[in-house]
């Protein structure tokens, strides 16, 4: 089962679940929320996501859909 969230919806209960957006799929590994401040004084927030070691920044506003399958454990040998 699928679900469509917004960015700014991401916590810590989406850790290791599989996630999509635009053209990347992945496994969400950590979530950063943060803002800057631009020219003007104005301040712009963003989404940060890591997915499978690879970071991505996405509006708040962005669409994610959360496939809700965890990452399978890593078996040691």
């Amino acid at each position: 089962m699928s679900t469509v969230v917004e960015a700014r919806r991401l916590n810590n209960t989406d850790l290791n679940k599989v996630i999509e957006f635009t053209d990347s799929k992945g496994t969400l590994e950590s979530i950063t929320h943060g803002s800057y401040e631009v020219v003007g004084g104005k301040k712009m927030k963003y989404v940060g996501v890591m997915l499978d070691g690879q970071h991505h920044v996405l509006m708040p506003s962005d669409k994610i859909t959360i496939t809700g399958q965890m990452k399978k454990p890593e078996v040691q040998p």
